[in-house]
């Protein structure tokens, strides 16, 4: 009996430990976070070299995808998100392949709970302390360090994870759904992260047991989560001898265990499809996104703008900016394009949206005469910075040059439900198109784009714009930064 106690005592730590392991990969969605940028030209280098390229991705935590078909090339970086050298191995990747975007494993919600931590703001942007490196950082370091590389570098940064609260609703609906409960997936994933792929240069693997010896310290969080689960199962079976005292059978005891092995194996299943293999794809979809983004680029179909502003909640105070010019045309973006006489209502909080609405309808007396620029936003990364010891925002933001200028129909003012603060909505209708051109933008004082010189354009003149636009045959190079449970998939 006492050699059968031990033998289930450590196969019910083995069953807690797997699942645990699971778990702490995917702690990034399943928990929260614990816990002046002026950018540089992008100077990117030439093509790298067949040797340079083997050089990369002979580092086993980096994974290399070269999509012929589409002149795109990726890098893909695993990390741990808890300290080690991770943040160290982002910022040297970025620094020596100059990418045209990066994408991040973060949604914008875990963003800026990093960033301010980093800038050395709390939750509700009150100073609580100086600013910190990345390496200081316990848990996102890498992250924070792929968006100081990136700000420096004058990067495009990309965000490709969903929500949090998306993920744990999809686990929700997949509990009964029992094709959710295949191992293959896992399976076939174990294999491919143990055994790499170094031999074909177009598609390279990472892997994993390899990653953990370089990096003894990458292992920590799986160590960490992992031991008080497996301390207390092995207390549990030492203990409890109800069901030996009472019933000796070796072949119950044996079944039992077993049961309880399948159970934990394809909850683990269960936990690797939704929160990893799922993921996976929604990774893969924005990586492939954010490349058609920086093509529009080069094409120079799509404009990049980056600049700073303030988010203080003493904002109301202040007079809106009176210094622009005459001709000049605030832009406010869209996640989808406003069309001639489409109606789009504007439920507006934000300090830089509401001066803007302010100055729009102060310059005019007539309702209908209130006119701004819409344009169609197809890529925003908004993180924390500290603005003159305040804080702030720092703004990435690519939109289509074509644009549509509204009309004001109708305006509200209010108050937000629970902090009181001022809202505005705005009806809108939509007018004529008109064409943006980088050098006629700017930022207002107040944090929000401005063009000047717009000129509205007819079907005829629109359609001449779009056919003129360049194709650029320059391949497209993208570094991707996942948690290591994500790099192969």
């Amino acid at each position: 009996m006492e050699s059968l106690c031990i033998g289930r005592t450590i196969i019910a730590s083995l069953r807690w430990l797997l699942c645990c392991c699971i778990l702490v990969w995917t702690h990034d969605v399943m928990q929260c976070i614990a816990m002046s940028v002026v950018p540089t030209p992008h100077q990117r280098p030439d093509l790298l070299t067949p040797g340079q390229l083997d050089e990369l991705v002979q580092s086993p935590h980096i994974g290399y995808v070269d999509r012929k078909s589409e002149s795109t090339d990726i890098f893909v970086i695993g990390t741990s998100h808890f300290r080690c050298n991770s943040a160290r191995e982002v910022t040297s990747l970025i620094e020596r392949v100059r990418p045209d975007g990066v994408v991040l494993e973060l949604d914008p919600e875990r963003v800026l709970r990093l960033t301010k931590l980093s800038q050395g703001f709390d939750e509700n942007g009150a100073r609580e302390g100086r600013s910190r490196d990345a390496e200081d950082i316990l848990y996102g370091a890498d992250f924070v360090a792929a968006i100081n590389a990136c700000q420096r570098l004058d990067v495009p940064l990309f965000l490709g994870d969903e929500y949090a609260r998306e993920t744990k609703r999809r686990l929700s609906e997949r509990l009964l759904n029992w094709e959710a409960y295949s191992p293959e997936p896992l399976v076939k994933a174990f294999f491919a992260s143990v055994s790499g792929d170094g031999g074909r240069r177009q598609k390279v693997r990472m892997n994993l047991l390899k990653t953990f010896a370089q990096d003894p310290q990458k292992l920590a969080p799986i160590a960490l989560t992992s031991s008080p689960p497996f301390l207390l199962a092995s207390a549990l079976a030492l203990f409890d001898n109800g069901a030996m005292a009472y019933d000796g059978s070796v072949i119950t005891n044996t079944v039992e265990t077993i049961a309880s092995i399948i159970a934990s194996f394809l909850v683990s299943s269960l936990l690797f499809n939704t929160v990893i293999a799922e993921r996976d794809e929604v990774l893969a979809a924005s990586t492939m996104y954010a490349s058609s983004v920086v093509r529009s680029l080069k094409d120079n179909a799509s404009i990049r703008q980056r600049w700073q502003f303030t988010v203080s909640q003493e904002k109301e105070e202040l007079a809106a900016d009176t210094n622009r010019k005459p001709d000049s045309l605030p832009l406010f973006t869209l996640k989808t394009p406003l069309k001639r006489a489409g109606v789009r209502n504007l439920n507006l909080f934000e300090p830089r949206w509401l001066k803007m609405i302010d100055q729009v309808t102060k310059e005019n007396d007539a309702l209908d005469a209130k006119t701004f620029g819409c344009v169609r936003c197809i890529n925003k990364f908004y993180s924390a910075i500290s603005v003159n010891g305040v804080e702030g925002r720092y703004a990435d933001v690519i939109f289509e040059r074509v644009g549509t200028l509204a009309t004001i129909k109708e305006l509200k003012e209010g108050k937000r439900l629970v902090s009181g603060d001022r809202r505005i909505s705005v009806s809108i209708e939509g007018g004529d198109s008109f064409v943006a051109d980088a050098s006629n933008l700017s930022v207002s004082e107040d944090g929000y784009m401005v063009a000047t010189n717009v000129t509205p354009v007819d079907s005829a003149g629109l359609n001449d714009v779009l056919s003129s636009k360049k194709v650029s045959t320059e391949s497209v190079r993208m570094v991707v930064v996942v948690g290591l449970l994500h790099g192969n998939g």
